[in-house]
């Protein structure tokens, strides 16, 4: 069963969304980990066929290059599970959110149209797709809160601009990795290492 309607299948509960949650958290983490783990295997793998290359020896270049062809398709699967994975959290603290609002107000109506307007969303769809459309994903989760008069994102302020520079660099590495261009990644991950262990205000 796709992911919202085996959560919303049966009705609203906040404390099961925010175990959800949790689990959702933990599961992107798992992958970009498991990316990461990939990613460094990957460039070991392509140093084994530089060194090959250089020593003439054709039998390991072969072999290394069919682990490497695995590789690729690894990641792309784990790529895919996590943006999957950060697609359903973002919706997932949206609707937290917007849910915390209706029960504040004790707008029980309010909770009954979210839950109908969240069964018909198609978010479950857009998730399936075999190219996700990411932008029409988050047209569709904030018109199912838009409806309700629900801007979750209007009190929300991320005041931490150490944070921001922070995530903007993360952001740049898993760029990086998501197009393949690992050398960029590596490079872009040692100068945030290297900022995270000089800054004098930690």
């Amino acid at each position: 069963m796709a992911f919202f309607d085996l959560l919303f299948g049966s009705g609203i509960d906040l404390r099961k969304m925010k175990v959800k949650l949790r689990e959702v958290d933990r599961e992107r983490r798992k992958y970009f980990m498991e990316m990461r783990k990939l990613s460094s295997r990957q460039s070991a793998m392509i140093e084994q066929i530089k060194r090959g290359r250089r020593d003439g020896n054709q039998i390991e270049v072969d072999y290394v290059w069919e682990e490497l062809k695995d590789i690729k398709h690894d990641f792309a699967f784990n790529r895919r599970a996590a943006r999957i994975s950060n697609l359903e959290g973002i919706a997932l603290k949206k609707y937290i959110r917007g849910l915390e609002r209706l029960e504040k107000r004790k707008d029980k109506d309010g909770v009954s149209k979210l839950l109908q307007r969240i069964r018909t969303s198609g978010l479950d769809a857009k998730l399936a797709m075999q190219q996700i459309d990411e932008e029409a994903y988050m047209d569709e989760l904030n018109a199912t809160l838009d409806d309700l008069g629900l801007d979750v994102d209007a009190d929300y302020v991320d005041e931490d601009p150490e944070k921001a520079r922070f995530l903007a660099d993360i952001d740049v590495i898993n760029e990086a990795e998501g197009v393949g261009n690992f050398d960029e990644a590596l490079r872009a991950e040692n100068e945030l290492r290297q900022k995270l262990e000089t800054d004098e205000t930690a």
